[in-house]
């Protein structure tokens, strides 16, 4: 029976938090929202999913760092070259039909445009959101709704991947993940998942969202109306 997965990216090493003089991993601050709701950034990002939707979710977390109320949900990241290689990790564990939905810590989306990803993949290979942003450092595709590539940094669109990616098959992911960690290891540069989505088989399907909110950065949550406490 295919199941789904969700897969929360939340092992990083939180750099810019770090230089504004955070020590807590950014998945793990206390933030309070624009409702006066409080709670870590990775606890407002789970309140978002319904309890019936999904088989489970599985929280990428830096090896250390406390669970708190997410118990065994978790799984410990030791090491990490970088987005790919913590997907990686997760996804090689999973039986090869699950449908996998890998999502951003620091990206919350509207659960519509979520519930939209994941009705596409009984269409299409594969579903991402993809909003509208001049943001220098997004993840892009080449246009939209049909992308045929994915690319890091590099502008060759005004459309970049808003922290969500559906896949329909965990083995087939875990085969474009493994490809695109060789290859960069090869060329010394950063896995990321955008790579990934280049490797992985079929038809790619964009959905284009307005509603978002981005907690990348110390600066993004003060602009989202957000509260760091």
């Amino acid at each position: 029976m295919t199941k789904l997965v969700v897969v929360i990216l939340a092992a990083g090493e939180s750099r810019r938090f770090k230089e504004a003089g955070y020590s807590l991993p950014k998945p793990l601050l206390r933030l309070k929202n624009p409702k006066g709701e409080e709670g870590r950034m990775i606890d407002h990002l789970v309140a978002e999913f319904p309890d019936w939707l999904f088989a489970s979710v599985i929280v990428a977390l830096p090896k250390g760092t406390s669970p708190g109320t997410l118990g065994s949900r978790i799984m410990y990241i030791e090491h990490t070259t970088g987005q790919a290689d913590s997907a990686y990790q997760i996804v090689k564990t999973l039986p090869d039909n699950n449908n996998v939905i890998l999502l951003d810590c620091d990206m919350i989306l509207n659960i519509k445009d979520i519930l939209l990803l994941i009705e596409m993949i009984k269409i299409y290979d594969v579903s991402i959101a993809v909003a509208e942003t001049f943001d220098p450092n997004s993840s892009r595709v080449d246009q939209i709704p049909f992308p045929t590539r994915f690319v890091e940094k590099e502008n060759i669109s005004q459309y970049g991947i808003v922290g969500a990616r559906c896949f329909k098959n965990a083995k087939l992911l875990t085969h474009a993940l493994k490809k695109t960690l060789e290859r960069c290891e090869e060329k010394h540069v950063e896995p990321y998942l955008s790579l990934a989505i280049n490797y992985y088989p079929g038809i790619k399907f964009a959905h284009l969202i307005t509603e978002y909110v981005d907690l990348g950065t110390p600066q993004r949550i003060k602009e989202a109306g957000w509260e760091i406490l």
